[in-house]
């Protein structure tokens, strides 16, 4: 069974097979949490099974074999450290010029194929300029516009997305899987992570929303003089994760929208630290800068650059705005 949202995608690739038009070079792209390597496993699946309909049987020996996770017939290549060298494709090149063991194509998967460098690339295009017959390769990326032009062209592109009109099948999916979500959180939830319904149920699991209302907490135990910038600081810089800061930028920018826009029907978010930002003088400008200067943390966060130094910045800056 595929995710309820991609299989209009799927249903897209049927259609390409239906038609006898299967490529011999596919790229699925979506962003983080929106189901690549589902998608990826459900193709893959139906190419090695003998007698697809077109799911695959899971009868024949090829997809028994496939589902044990070791097939002879399916090369998988990731990045090491974030970069795909050369090394692996001429691997793959082999892979390729060996005939078939059990199943009626040979296939492979190049996971976050953005990361290859340049002799990689340029190794890859000289197998699609000469593809193998009864092959497919899968390229998965978050960002396929970082791939040569000349691999783009080569391949059909397949992408990935959850429109706002699946909504509902999303919400029915992520209840059932965590049957204890209210319907304000899977709001919240969705407005942060917006078609990405892989990632909102990891945020769930990460019991984010809690932790994010506690961050604002303390932010406005600094800010309202409850609190020291020593203290404050020393919280948010042990407390926030790092994917905690576009989250909370996020929320904030959807409060700017809300605050300008109050007709329409986004989601509300209620925490006392927004309505200190809009009893401020001049309260949607501090609160976009206030985003702004988030920016800086996001940039250095895997540098030298001491966090907490960065946070007390921002905090003082924000509060000797509210102030002037």
């Amino acid at each position: 069974m595929i995710y309820p949202w991609l299989q209009p995608a799927l249903d897209q690739w049927h259609q390409q097979l239906a038609a006898n038009r299967q490529p011999q070079a596919l790229i699925i792209e979506g962003n983080q949490g929106i189901g690549k390597s589902a998608m990826t496993r459900a193709i893959v699946a139906e190419l090695l099974c003998r007698a697809p309909k077109p799911e695959p049987c899971g009868e024949c020996q090829s997809c028994r074999i496939y589902g044990s996770g070791q097939h002879p017939d399916l090369i998988l290549v990731a990045p090491e450290k974030n970069l795909i060298k050369v090394a692996v494709i001429r691997e793959l090149v082999r892979f390729f010029t060996a005939t078939a063991h059990s199943a009626p194509h040979k296939v492979a998967v190049i996971r976050q194929a953005d990361g290859m460098n340049t002799a990689a690339a340029n190794a890859l295009l000289k197998v699609l300029e000469e593809p193998p017959a009864g092959s497919l390769l899968i390229l998965e990326t978050d960002r396929a516009h970082y791939l040569l032009p000349t691999i783009r062209s080569r391949c059909l592109q397949l992408k990935l997305q959850c429109r706002a009109e699946q909504y509902p099948a999303v919400k029915n999916w992520l209840q059932k899987q965590k049957p204890d979500l209210s319907a304000d959180q899977l709001a919240q939830l969705w407005a942060l992570s917006p078609g990405l319904p892989l990632q909102i149920a990891r945020l769930i699991d990460e019991d984010v929303v809690s932790q994010l209302a506690s961050h604002m907490s303390s932010m406005l135990a600094y800010l309202d003089d409850r609190q020291s910038l020593t203290v404050v600081s020393q919280q948010l810089d042990q407390e926030v994760k790092a994917n905690h800061w576009p989250l909370l930028q996020t929320l904030f920018l959807h409060w700017l929208k809300e605050e300008h826009r109050p007709q329409s029907e986004a989601f509300q978010w209620s925490h006392d630290l927004r309505q200190w930002f809009f009893k401020q003088p001049c309260g949607s400008g501090l609160l976009l800068n206030f985003c702004q200067l988030m920016n800086t943390i996001m940039v250095n966060l895997n540098n030298q650059t001491k966090t907490r130094l960065l946070i007390e910045s921002m905090l003082v800056k924000v509060k000797q705005r509210q102030v002037s």
